[in-house]
């Protein structure tokens, strides 16, 4: 669902250039405190072209850490 825009993996561009590579996240989405349970409730987007989805816990907690596993190294300066 998720790869036909962004770059789900270590390396690669996004498909849409718009759309941030998932590695790219740590910063700004993973670690919200909210962010799994707005998986499971029904996530969308601002961003017209891009879907709501939902997912059940057991899939929003493997996609969660799959995005974890990814991230880059924080950039120099930030926590």
């Amino acid at each position: 669902m998720c790869a036909r825009c962004h770059s789900v993996g270590r390396t690669g561009a996004s498909p849409n250039r718009q759309a941030p590579p998932f590695r790219s996240f740590s910063e700004t989405k993973l670690y919200d405190s909210d962010f799994l349970e707005r998986l499971q409730e029904g996530y969308s987007s601002i961003h017209p072209s891009m879907p709501t989805f939902r997912f059940n816990r057991e899939d929003a907690i493997a996609a969660l850490n799959y995005m974890k596993s990814i991230q880059e190294p924080p950039k120099p300066g930030r926590k």
